[in-house]
């Protein structure tokens, strides 16, 4: 490994792989990508990657469109196949919800988002397979669609890599070093590596990382966990990639996979902390039988499908569910960009160039600007108005 390098990114999922290729690509040298294990084996390839717009602040979903039209042209502007489709969005509120769905769909409107409010009647019609039985008002965004997490990952590696950084798998960062009040390198699992930029990008794990410095990251890991459902064979087209569905009086999400499965996971926000290097990442019988029984009210076939295994992620959380994209405080060349707060991949394009160009230039772009370190203590933070984090 080399023992130089200008700017050191601490984590190879997704984020950590954009911010690589974008530093590239905008023609900086000397960047070394490293990663612990092997790229995307963090959160990233638990992810359910789904890509929308569906946001309540006006800056994230400029956001989430920014990064939309790169999932749409990846191999065009990035180069190779993330294995994005287009599904179409299905989003169903209880009566609770129903003047906040509202007033997000005309908010998304106005940023120019391919939405609308439909009738409860009309969901079938609008998105196969699914009921619109017990909800009080819905909506269907035309342009969202699901990715592989971890072929986005790998593409973003690839890139950054034929543009000279140096991608290291299986390195540990044990400390980020510094003297005075500037940070000098990072120690790993294979030696030191001096360089005057440190980018930290590790998920859940940024926080223990940075402690030492004297920074707390107000990140909470969070268990969240997904099932795969078999469809039955009559359940229309078997192996048709359907409508995600983000249904909210049951607190769940609903995403295609291949081979005629529906992925499965939680939307309800979780204030118990999990130890993200020693948690549950597989599920009980009873998260199993509870997300196929919620599914089959929304996706009614569902109710006959077959559990094909599960997982369980890690969310790094913030109390306003809204990363921290920014320099951090005490230290010059050093960086966060953390607490994505399961919104992560869906923006992984967009922020990976902002932290770029921040890195590079100093210059800040105004819909980063919300999303500063200094929130949290001066403010002001970020209001989603959902009551569950997952739909910020």
């Amino acid at each position: 490994m080399s023992k130089t390098s200008d700017i050191v990114i601490i984590g190879g999922g997704v984020m950590g792989a954009s911010i690589a290729y974008h530093l590239a690509r905008r023609g900086a040298t000397g960047v070394t990508l490293l990663e612990r294990q092997a790229l995307g084996n963090g959160t990233t390839g638990r992810s359910g990657a789904i890509v929308r717009q569906h946001y309540s602040n006006d800056f994230t979903i400029r956001m989430a469109r920014a990064s939309l039209h790169v999932f749409q042209r990846f191999d065009e502007i990035i180069g190779g196949d993330c294995g994005f489709v287009t599904t179409g969005m299905l989003v169903l509120a209880g009566a609770d919800d129903v003047e906040a769905i509202r007033a997000n769909v005309s908010l998304q409107q106005s940023q120019g988002v391919k939405t609308r409010m439909i009738a409860p009647e009309e969901v079938a019609q609008v998105a196969p397979g699914y009921s619109g039985e017990g909800c009080a008002a819905a909506c269907y965004e035309e342009d969202a669609g699901v990715a592989d997490p971890m072929a986005t990952t790998q593409c973003f590696a690839r890139r950054a890599g034929e543009l000279g950084v140096s991608v290291r798998e299986g390195v540990s960062v044990r400390q980020i070093l510094s003297v005075g009040e500037r940070v000098t390198g990072v120690d790993t699992s294979e030696g030191t590596i001096e360089a005057g930029k440190v980018i930290v990008a590790a998920n859940v794990w940024s926080r223990a990382l940075l402690e030492p410095l004297g920074i707390t990251l107000p990140l909470l890991a969070t268990r969240h966990p997904m099932v795969a459902l078999r469809r039955p064979t009559d359940a229309g087209q078997r192996l048709a990639m359907h409508a995600v569905c983000l249904d909210m009086p049951r607190a769940i999400y609903l995403r295609p996979d291949l081979g005629g499965v529906t992925l499965v996971g939680s939307t309800e926000n979780v204030f118990t902390p999990s130890n993200p290097d020693d948690y549950a990442q597989g599920l009980t019988e009873e998260e199993i039988a509870s997300f196929r029984a919620s599914a089959g009210h929304c996706f009614p076939a569902l109710k006959r499908a077959v559990p094909r295994g599960g997982w369980a992620g890690i969310y790094d959380d913030t109390p306003d569910f809204h990363p921290i994209l920014d320099r951090l405080p005490g230290y010059d060349g050093l960086y966060c960009a953390a607490g994505f707060s399961g919104h992560g991949f869906k923006l992984s394009p967009i922020i990976g160039d902002w932290m770029a160009q921040f890195v590079l230039s100093d210059a800040k772009p105004a819909d980063m600007q919300p999303l500063n370190f200094a929130r949290f203590t001066n403010g002001p933070e970020i209001r989603p108005t959902y009551s569950s984090g997952v739909l910020a």
